[in-house]
């Protein structure tokens, strides 16, 4: 038995010997594995704008090459042990993310890969380009979308008024502005800039303005006989309707194309009566209790045209400026030596005219006309001038929680101030009512400029009456 297990592990010896004799003969028919390697230090980052690269390796037999993705190419193809270099072949990437891809080389059963990089496109946007705030201000916010570094600035026309929260270099996508309340009645607007190296967004910041209004540019249009177009222009920050507010046939709405909200055309009919004719449009809002109205005015033909026939002045004196429009010669002469033209002005179609008006140094009101002529046709225009005004004040204390205002009146009265004693204030209106939060004694004072009379309808609740400076 011992014998047996000697010649079998004998015999198994021998075997293993056989064996590996086999594997290490050359000539046994068993081919040699390739070798593929990459050489060393290859690193390849490509810009953005794309390019190409080459790469080299070393391959013990022939080889095959491809890449993983369709913004790439490799070339050649395929070669063989002599040759050792392949040129990778980047197109420009479009788009804000880096991306890579893998080169690809097998020989036989062996793999080599090597994986490349492209940088990604620079990109700086914002989701909106305009940002709308009321006029009571507050935080403005500004979404941007970036990949890089960036700053943002404010326009210096909007400096005053609009500010950034955060100025330093930034990649947040959400940046904070913050808008100071409007005071004015006109909106305004602001731009921020947002900057990197050659890349910027420009964010415009509309802010309306603090109290709604219907406004017209120009109140009173003058046109010749022979009629035409007039454009109305009106400043508006809410919704408005127009009305005719007379009804004649000569005035009509011209309705064109080029339509605009704030401009309104009218049409006039020629006019071949020889008086002059006007009529009145109203623009509103009825909601908000706002109006303003225009009046268009047309003279007869053959005529001196001006706006209005007669001015009111300020007893200080200053300057008197209008339009004459015609269509012939004049002559300008005047009927006082208080007022006088300061330049001497002639000619055709629209000619602008002005006038020095002296201060009035009486309490009477004085008068003068100023009168243009051109032939058998004449013009006059009628100049009022008030006295003098002292100012005046009215002094009422009462212990009322809701009081009304005195009727106050005077040829030449044309202002007042009212303080209600309790911090608040406003221009005088009558029958003016102002109710008070807390009771007690409280002191009317009125500021006064021509006033002559005074009445009180009623005196309950009044304690003291100063008449001594009116």
């Amino acid at each position: 038995m011992k014998l047996n297990i000697h010649l079998i592990i004998a015999i198994l010896w021998s075997a293993v010997f056989l064996l590996s004799a086999c594997s290490d003969d050359p000539e046994n028919g068993q081919p040699e594995v390739p070798v593929l390697t990459f050489d060393k230090d290859q690193q390849l980052v490509f810009e953005t704008a794309g390019g190409q690269a080459d790469v080299h390796f070393t391959s013990t037999a022939a080889w095959t090459a491809e890449v993983d993705q369709d913004w790439c190419s490799v070339t050649p193809a395929r070669g063989d042990a002599t040759s050792s270099v392949v040129t990778l072949t980047v197109t420009a990437n479009e788009t804000p993310d880096e991306r890579n891809a893998t080169l690809i080389l097998k020989s036989g059963t062996t793999t080599a890969r090597m994986t490349f990089v492209q940088k990604q496109k620079d990109a700086l946007t914002v989701t909106s380009n305009r940002v709308e705030v009321g006029a009571e201000g507050g935080e403005v916010t500004v979404e941007v979308k970036a990949n890089i570094a960036f700053d943002c600035e404010v326009d210096e026309a909007a400096a005053e008024w609009l500010s950034a929260v955060q100025t330093r270099s930034m990649t947040s996508t959400q940046l904070r502005f913050t808008a100071a309340a409007n005071e004015s009645f006109d909106k305004r607007e602001g731009k921020i800039v947002i900057r990197s190296g050659e890349l910027s967004e420009t964010v415009t910041v509309y802010q309306a303005g603090e109290q709604p209004g219907v406004m017209l540019t120009q109140d009173e249009y003058t046109v010749g006989s022979e009629g035409g177009i007039v454009a109305v222009e009106l400043r508006s920050n809410v919704p408005f309707q127009m009305r005719m507010l007379d009804d004649v046939a000569w005035l009509s709405e011209a309705v064109t194309r080029s339509f605009s909200t704030y401009t309104r055309r009218f049409e006039v009919a020629p006019n071949e009566d020889y008086d002059y004719r006007s009529a009145r449009v109203a623009f509103f809002n009825e909601e908000l209790g706002l109006a303003d109205t225009v009046t268009i005015t047309q003279v007869q033909k053959n005529a001196i045209l001006v706006a209005q026939e007669e001015y009111t002045v300020d007893a200080l004196g200053g300057t008197l400026d209008f339009s004459v429009n015609t269509n012939v010669d004049f002559q300008v002469s005047l009927s006082a030596e208080w007022i006088r033209q300061a330049a001497s002005t002639r000619g055709l179609a629209e000619v602008p005219l002005r006038f020095v008006i002296d201060t009035n140094p009486g309490l009477e009101p004085r008068e003068a006309v100023i009168s243009f002529t051109a032939g058998e046709l004449s013009q006059s225009v009628k100049v009022i001038q008030p006295g003098r005004q002292d100012k005046g004040w009215l002094r009422i204390v009462h212990t009322n929680r809701t009081f009304s205002i005195p009727s106050i009146t005077g040829s030449y009265f044309n202002y007042g101030h009212i303080s209600w004693g309790d911090g608040q204030e406003e221009v005088y209106q009558e029958e003016a009512v102002h109710t008070y939060q807390t009771e007690g004694s409280h002191t009317v004072s009125v500021e006064l400029l021509g006033a002559e009379e005074v009445s009180l309808p009623n005196l309950v609740g009044v304690t003291d009456l100063d008449l001594t400076q009116f």
